[in-house]
């Protein structure tokens, strides 16, 4: 061990406390930095098998390939792996209103591909053989089992419009069931449900396919490429070959992607949402990396600052300016030697015991189901490693610098420290806080370079601080709008067509606890929106869903997917209670077709998704409607707009891309309407007792009852685990923050034991030297708050920006973060003012006059 070297394990050791803090902040930094790369190649992992769960592992599928053009697509060089399937049809299940059996055809290839997992029995060998979903026992009344033979009435499924639907996994106001045929099957096996039933109204059937022996002449083609990112190229010139129309647009219909599989590979065409992804994961790391910096930046200045003395007399007996900056750079290498390793292990561990905590208490989430575990991937170590190595060069560069260029003579004449001269006093801080005051506001100004560090190190942990909790709270917005959070918790449906639900609804009011329900049933409309009407920033976006018409001097688009919304007279005296603007009376609502306007939409376009407001209309405007009457005949009526909400619909949501209207049942007899009440969705608000009451009256009255408490737990407990992770991420960032604080604030103290001393001695009273003290944490508290705060605030604007390349909804700004890292400032300056004063008023005043620094 050289002199140096030495050297500097001997300061070390005489400032346990400093390097104990220098060191917590790099574990902390290099965890958090190891952590989320851990985190983001555990969730891919995870992401990429659940996905492959739900949607299969293929990256393409072509439709209604005719069976002679098969070899054009399976035996092409660039082709990995492909399954043949058919669409056989759907069937209505007896003694339901809503049940529907989805009957696929698959090949071998498409049953494994497609990820079909059998729950009892085997898979079908030929035709005539299926295998039906487990959820085919919340549907039907008589219990299935394997062996037994099923007939059903197979057909086609057709929308309100009469064009066919080949790949249906929600059954729509509208949409029958047409040509059908009597089709017998064998039970072979019962399969789990699979990923792609999104709803307990469609439950799978699944035959054996052989295309050979197949009387239908197209077949459907899913296919896996060698290279994914060579997908888009590959099926545009498999399509030219299949399919005979020559239309790109019409070629282009015929082709779905896995595009959630492919955006997880690197091979999405939606750029924007890799690009979205990879900017938000670069930000938080620059945070952190940041927050590194201020936190080991300021350790070694404080460490040169104190070791002056030791530089200049080391520059006096002949010592070079590289070797100065060596003593710096081998106290960097020591402490990262110690803090690195630690930072990974703990990271690793701690997202481990995370993950594990998640399975065990939170049975019900996502999280837990999947069985998440690390995925250790030596590069991200490595990467960790490079970053937080360079973080801490680039921190102890400049205090090495500024160690090498000490001058012997400044440090004995201890000049360059404090600016000379008056410092300028502020008549307000007198006035305010009298004499301490200005001895602290002085103070604190006549060592420029110390404030701005001490200022800077607050600023920035009051920026992570507030910037990491606005994107936490932005990103479980956006996971509540991705998942479309449940906002019922029991629905009931009619068993019958034609058996009115009109009883059971008017006994719904008699519960007791139960908080709202709503009748799903309404009228499509289409509507003519004036360019006037349509909110101009989202005027691209409805471009690409409608179609602007000349209508006189004006032009106008042409609204399709828009619904006029009779949920019931209980929902609509909830709305009343929550309307944003105007009011909704039942008489005067009945008389001029009054309706309470939904603001809000839904759109899901080109990789990105959220809640937007289309237009602006307002209360009293007459909006004309174009609607289809008995015998199909086309009619238009004038509602007015008396209430604007932007609550969302009970068990249905915001329109997507369209626009919503609510009013009472009496509009529709105006408008000749007859209204079809098949299902009502409650919020029971959790009651036990409310869902007894409700199971006992579906039972009396002879309709279907769905709980859905199991499945809203379960996304419950996966929003849970979500904050589980973002709030970790916050406590983590929180402990170098306050670290970072309590290390600045009570070092500068300590630094200034011969300058309070002096204070001290020239008889300042304990009461005016400890109000001195807090006074001047209070100045660093007040500026880095002032400064802090705004830049934080505008980083969550930035970071908003960069989510709304996947997700839009109105930026959320964390007030109640803002208001905890106010008063949480405040708090631990006191602390780290009060522990140094404390130790400081112990001391013998003439032993640290005598000192130069501590």
């Amino acid at each position: 061990m050289n002199l140096y070297t030495s050297l500097t394990f001997r300061y070390l050791k005489q400032n346990k406390r400093r390097t104990i803090v220098t060191i917590i902040g790099i574990i902390l930094s290099t965890a958090l930095i190891c952590g989320i790369g851990n985190i983001f190649e555990s969730f891919m992992d995870y992401q990429i098998r659940e996905t492959i769960k739900n949607d299969g592992s293929y990256h393409a599928k072509f439709y209604n390939v005719n069976k002679k053009n098969i070899d054009y697509v399976t035996k092409s060089a660039e082709i990995k792996s492909y399954a043949l399937t058919n669409q056989l049809g759907y069937s209505r299940i007896e003694d339901t209103v809503n049940g529907i059996l989805s009957i696929k055809q698959y090949d071998k290839n498409a049953m494994e591909g497609y990820r079909v997992s059998i729950k009892e029995g085997r898979f079908p060998a030929k035709g005539g053989e299926i295998i039906l979903s487990e959820n085919i026992v919340n549907l039907m009344e008589k219990k299935l089992k394997i062996g037994d033979n099923i007939t059903l009435k197979v057909g086609d499924v057709l929308d309100r419009n009469n064009k066919k639907i080949d790949d249906m996994s929600v059954f729509h106001e509208g949409d029958y069931i047409a040509n059908e045929k009597e089709k017998t099957f064998k039970i072979v096996g019962i399969i789990k449900r699979p990923g792609f039933e999104l709803t307990d109204q469609i439950a799978t059937g699944l035959t054996y396919f052989n295309p050979i022996d197949n009387k239908k002449e197209t077949v459907n083609i899913s296919i896996t490429a060698k290279n994914p990112k060579d997908i888009y190229e590959i099926t545009r010139k498999i399509s030219n070959n299949i399919y005979t129309n020559k239309d790109k647009a019409s070629n282009s219909e015929m082709i779905k992607y896995n595009e959630h599989l492919l955006r997880l590979q690197g091979a999405s065409k939606y750029a924007n949402i890799n690009s979205s992804i990879k900017a938000i994961i670069t930000m938080v790391t620059i945070l952190v990396i940041i927050c590194t910096i201020a936190t080991v930046y300021n350790s070694f200045s404080i460490s040169i600052t104190e070791r002056k003395k030791q530089f200049g007399i080391l520059n006096s007996i002949g010592a070079t300016t590289n070797q100065i900056k060596r003593l710096v750079f081998i106290e960097g290498i020591i402490i990262s030697c110690i803090g690195i390793p630690i930072g990974l292990l703990s990271g690793t561990v701690a997202i481990d015991l995370v993950f594990k905590a998640i399975n065990k208490y939170l049975t019900e989430s996502v999280v837990s189901q999947m069985g998440l575990q690390i995925v250790y991937n030596p590069l991200i170590i490595i990467i960790s490693i490079i970053i937080v190595l360079l973080t801490i060069f680039i921190s102890i560069l400049l205090p090495a610098i500024t160690a090498s260029n000490i001058s012997p003579l400044s440090v004995i004449r201890s000049s360059g420290d404090y600016k000379v001269g008056k410092v300028k006093n502020s008549k307000l801080i007198r006035l305010v806080f009298g004499t301490e005051g200005v001895l602290a506001y002085k103070s604190v100004r006549r060592n420029r370079k110390k404030f701005i560090v001490t200022l800077f190190s607050l600023i920035v942990s009051i920026v992570i601080f507030i910037s990491f909790s606005g994107f936490m709270a932005n990103f479980l917005k956006g996971e509540e709008i991705r998942n479309s959070q449940r906002n019922y918790d029991l629905y009931l449906s009619s068993r019958q067509i034609s058996k009115s639900m009109d009883d059971t609804i008017n006994k719904l009011k008699n519960i007791s606890g139960i908080k709202n329900f709503e009748v799903a049933v309404g009228e499509y409309i289409s509507i003519g929106v004036d360019k006037d009407k349509i909110n101009k920033s989202k005027e691209n976006l409805i471009k690409d869903y409608y179609q602007q018409r000349k209508v006189g001097d004006s032009y106008e688009y042409e609204f399709n997917n828009n619904e006029l919304i009779f949920p019931g007279e209980t929902a609509i005296q909830n709305k009343t209670k929550n309307l944003i603007k105007g009011s909704f009376d039942k008489e005067r609502a009945i008389k001029e077709n009054g309706v309470i306007f939904v603001r809000k939409s839904y759109f899901e376009s080109k990789g990105k998704k959220g809640v937007v407001e289309l237009t602006n209309y307002k209360v009293g405007d007459t909006v004309i409607c174009e609607y289809t009457g008995e015998n199909d005949s086309k009619k238009k009526v004038n509602i007015k707009i008396l209430g604007i909400t932007d609550e969302e619909r009970l068990g249905m949501g915001y329109q997507n891309m369209g626009l919503q209207f609510i009013t009472y049942d009496e509009v529709a007899e105006n408008m000749d309407l007859k209204l079809e009440k098949g299902i009502v969705f409650i919020d029971s608000g959790g009651s036990a007792q409310t869902r007894k009451s409700v199971e006992s009256l579906a039972k009396k009255n002879n309709v279907n009852f769905h709980d859905e408490n199991t499945s809203d737990k379960s996304a419950k407990q996966n929003l849970k685990a979500i904050k589980v992770f973002v709030y970790g991420f916050i406590v983590v960032i929180s402990l170098v923050s306050v670290t970072n604080i309590l290390n600045t604030v009570s070092t500068s103290i300590n630094l200034r034991k011969r300058e309070l001393a002096i204070i001290q001695s020239i008889g300042v009273t304990p009461v005016g030297f400890r109000k001195m003290i807090y006074l001047e944490s209070f100045i660093y508290g007040i500026l880095s708050l002032l400064f802090g705060v705004p830049i934080g605030i505008g980083m969550i604007l930035i970071m908003n920006k960069l989510v709304s390349g996947v997700i839009e909804f109105s930026t959320v700004i964390p007030w109640t973060a803002i208001v905890i890292c106010i008063v949480s400032v405040f708090i631990i300056t006191f602390i780290a003012a009060y522990i140094p004063m404390n130790k400081l008023n112990k001391e013998n005043i003439i032993d640290n006059i005598r000192k130069e620094s501590i």
